[in-house]
């Protein structure tokens, strides 16, 4: 009966897991997904290099690079409206 319970329990946990994975991926900002998407040395920036591998983002590139150092960070991605995914941000946003 212990084992059984066990059991049980362990299988209600990893549901609960995936849950809670799925529901943090739905949260994620259109930035933070491409930034994980693209970021292949995981320097926490997106280079033109990196961006090749997504038209979207590539096209406006230029744009997107406020500070002009040739990479894109995830608070540059976030606070544009050319950032694919960001196209209803407001100004307040």
């Amino acid at each position: 009966m212990m084992k059984r319970l066990e059991k049980v329990f362990l299988a209600i946990c990893a549901v609960a897991a995936v849950q809670a994975i799925s529901v943090a991926d739905a949260h994620a900002t259109p930035a933070r997904s491409l930034m994980q998407k693209l970021d292949v040395d995981k320097d926490g920036l997106i280079s033109l290099k990196e961006a090749v591998r997504h038209t979207g983002l590539l096209r406006n590139f230029g744009l997107i690079d406020d500070n002009e150092d040739g990479k894109l960070s995830e608070a540059e991605m976030a606070k544009s409206k050319l950032t694919p995914g960001n196209e209803n941000l407001t100004a307040s946003e």
